[in-house]
C-alpha cells in the first residue's frame, strides 16, 4: 500500500508542531494517522487517544452522514473545503472553529491522506458577541436618552422611552409595557402609561398599586430589579388575568439619586431571556428615565411658576396704569382748589381786603408755605405718572452740560446762603451732552436742593463735572449726616422716608430722587450714592457721551 509521510523533513516537522492551529491528517478512509500538539491542548484529547480513531466527520466519503455530504462532494472533487464547524472538547465544552480540509493525491490520481487544519475562533467570536451587545447597549441607551430629551410632555415622554427599549433585540421585550409613579408619601405606585394592549379591567384595577402588592410593588418596596416568568403572581390575580397569555416580567425601579421615583415593567416571553448585562443595562436606563422624570417635573412646576408670574406681572402692570392714569387725574384737578388757595392767601397777607395782624400774617405764611410744599408733590405725582406711563417724551438736544450745572449752582446759592452754607464748584473740560435740557436742570437741581436741605449750617457743598471714559459725570458732595448701608438701598424709591430729616425744617415729599432715577434712566445713564454716617454724602449721575 503506498503511504505519504509528510514529515521526512525535519524542518516541516518543526513548523507543523509549533502551529497554534490544530493539524489532523488521516488515511483515504479518514483514520487518523497525525495530530499536532496544538490538537491536543485545544481539545484535551492525547494523540494517544485519537490515534487510529475516525471521527464522523471525515468517515469515508462514499457514504457520509447527510449534514457533511456537501464537504465531501468537494472534496472528492479533489478540491479544498473550508467552512466553520462547532467541536466538542474532550470535557463536554463546545468551541467554534474555522476548518480547512485538503485532498493529498498521488501521481496516479488517487487519494493519499487529507490533511486538516483547524483554527479556534471561540475567543474571536465571543469577543464579536460582546462588540455586537456593546452596539446594541449603547443604541437603546441612546434611542431612550433621545426620546427623553425630545419629547414635550411627561406622557409623551415615558412612552417614547418605552418604545425605544422594545427594540433592544437582546431583551426580547414585547411591545407591552408601562411606568408607574411613586406617591412615596402614601406608599402607592400610579399608573401613567402604557404602550400595547391592556384590558380595561387590568388599567382600571391596577392604576393604583400599593408597595409590597404584586412585583410591581414589591420592587417598590425593595427597590430591587426583579425577574418573573409569570405575571399570574397569586390567586387574587387569576381571574384578573385568566384571558390572558402567560408573561415574563422586568420590574425595574426608577430612581434617581437613591430616590424612588416610579416603576418601569416590561412583557417578554413566559421565561424571560438573560444575558449577564440584562440588570445592569436595565437598571443605567431606569436611573435615565428617573432623572428626566425629576428634570421634567422641575421643568414643568418652573414654566407653571413662570405662567403665574407671568399673569401676576400683568395684573400689576394693569393697576400701575390705573394708578398712573389716577394720579394724573388727582394731580391735575387738585391744581386748580390748590391754585385758588395759594391766591387767597396772597390776597389776605397783602391787605387789600382789610389789615391783618401779626399772627395772622404767620398764619397765612404758613399757609402759602404748605400751598407750595403741596404744588411740589402735585409735580412729582405727575412727573412720576408720566414717566411709568411712557407718556414722557425726551427733547434731546446737544447741550452745554457745564452751563446748566452754573445756573442751577446760582438759583441755589440764595437758599445756600440763608443757612450759612458755602457752594463750590469744579466744572471739568466736557463735550456737548445729548440730553433733555429740563429733565437735567430738574436733575441737578434736585440733587443740590438736597444737598443744602440736609447739610447742617457753616458747611460746604461741593460740585463737580468731569468726563469718565464715553460719560460724563456729575456730582454733588456735602457735609451733612451721611446715610447708612441700608437706607442707601431705599434712596431712589418712591416716598421712602429716611432718618436724615432737612436740617432748616424743608419738607420733603420723598419723591424727588425716585423721578431723578427713572430720568437718568431714560437717558441710557446710571445714578448712585457713596455715603458712611457722619462723614456726609456724594450723590453723582452719569450720562454716555
Amino acid at each position: 500500500m503506498e503511504e505519504l509521510d509528510l514529515f521526512k523533513s525535519e524542518k516541516l516537522t518543526k513548523a507543523v508542531e509549533a502551529l497554534a492551529e490544530a493539524v489532523i491528517i488521516t488515511d483515504p478512509g479518514g483514520t487518523i494517522t497525525y495530530v499536532n500538539p496544538a490538537f491536543e491542548k485545544i481539545t484535551g484529547f492525547s494523540s494517544e487517544e485519537t490515534l487510529g480513531r475516525n471521527p464522523r466527520i471525515l468517515k469515508s466519503g462514499q457514504n457520509p452522514p447527510e449534514r457533511y455530504k456537501e464537504m465531501w462532494d468537494v472534496l472528492l472533487k479533489g478540491e479544498v473545503w473550508r467552512g466553520k464547524v462547532i467541536n466538542k472538547r474532550k470535557d463536554g465544552a463546545l468551541y467554534h472553529a474555522e476548518l480547512t480540509i485538503s485532498p493529498i493525491w498521488n501521481n496516479a490520481g488517487r487519494i493519499l491522506s487529507y490533511v486538516a487544519v483547524q483554527h479556534e475562533v471561540t475567543h474571536q467570536l465571543e469577543l464579536e458577541e460582546q462588540a455586537r451587545l456593546a452596539n446594541q447597549e449603547y443604541r437603546v441607551l441612546h434611542e431612550v436618552a433621545k426620546a427623553l430629551h425630545n419629547a414635550e410632555g411627561m406622557k409623551e415622554m415615558l412612552n417614547d422611552a418605552i418604545q425605544a427599549i422594545t427594540k433592544f433585540d437582546e431583551l426580547k421585550v414585547e411591545y407591552k409595557a408601562g411606568i408607574f409613579l411613586a406617591d412615596e408619601k402614601n406608599r402607592v405606585l400610579r399608573l401613567v402609561t402604557t404602550i400595547g394592549e391592556f384590558s380595561e379591567e387590568f388599567l382600571e384595577k391596577d392604576k393604583e398599586v400599593p408597595y409590597g402588592d404584586c412585583l410591581c410593588g414589591i420592587a417598590a418596596e425593595s427597590g430591587e430589579m426583579l425577574v418573573s416568568n409569570s405575571c399570574f403572581t397569586d390567586k387574587r390575580h387569576t381571574r384578573l388575568f385568566q384571558d390572558m397569555t402567560a408573561h415574563g416580567h422586568y420590574i425595574v425601579p426608577l430612581k434617581s439619586r437613591d430616590k424612588l421615583i416610579g416603576i418601569l415593567f416590561l412583557y417578554t416571553d413566559e421565561n424571560p431571556p438573560w444575558y449577564e448585562r440584562s440588570q445592569e443595562i436595565l437598571m443605567s436606563i431606569g436611573n435615565l428615565i428617573a432623572d428626566a422624570i425629576e428634570h421634567k417635573r422641575i421643568e414643568e412646576e418652573t414654566q407653571k411658576q413662570n405662567q403665574a408670574l407671568a399673569a401676576a406681572n400683568d395684573k400689576l402692570k394693569e393697576l400701575n396704569e390705573l394708578k398712573n392714569k389716577f394720579l394724573g387725574i388727582a394731580s391735575h384737578d387738585l391744581r386748580s382748589p390748590l391754585y385758588l388757595i395759594r391766591s387767597y392767601g396772597e390776597v389776605l397777607q397783602g391787605g387789600s381786603v382789610g389789615r391783618v395782624n401779626d399772627q395772622q400774617i404767620k398764619l397765612l405764611e404758613k399757609i402759602n408755605a404748605s400751598s407750595d410744599f403741596m404744588k411740589n408733590l402735585l409735580d412729582n405725582l405727575l412727573d412720576i405718572s408720566k414717566i411709568e406711563s411712557g407718556k414722557c417724551d425726551l427733547d434731546r438736544k446737544d447741550e452745554d452740560f457745564n452751563k446748566l450745572a452754573e445756573n442751577q449752582i446760582e438759583l441755589h446759592q440764595l437758599i445756600a446762603q440763608k443757612k450759612g452754607i458755602e457752594i463750590k464748584y469744579d466744572l471739568g473740560k466736557i463735550p456737548l451732552v445729548n440730553c433733555d435740557r429740563n429733565a437735567i436742570i430738574q436733575i441737578m437741581g434736585n440733587f443740590i436742593g438736597n444737598a443744602v436741605k440736609f447739610s447742617p449750617p457753616k458747611t460746604q457743598v461741593f460740585v463737580s463735572t468731569c468726563k469718565e471714559g464715553n460719560s460724563v459725570r456729575f456730582s454733588v458732595k456735602d457735609e451733612g449726616p451721611g446715610i447708612s448701608k441700608e437706607e442707601q438701598k431705599l434712596l431712589f424709591g418712591e416716598f421712602q422716608t429716611l432718618s436724615s430729616k432737612p436740617t432748616g425744617g424743608e419738607k420733603s415729599t420723598g419723591l424727588g430722587l425716585a423721578i431723578v432715577k427713572k430720568l437718568v434712566t431714560l437717558h441710557g445713564g446710571e445714578v448712585g450714592v457713596s455715603s458712611e454716617p457722619g462723614k456726609g454724602s456724594t450723590f453723582f449721575f452719569k450720562l454716555p457721551i
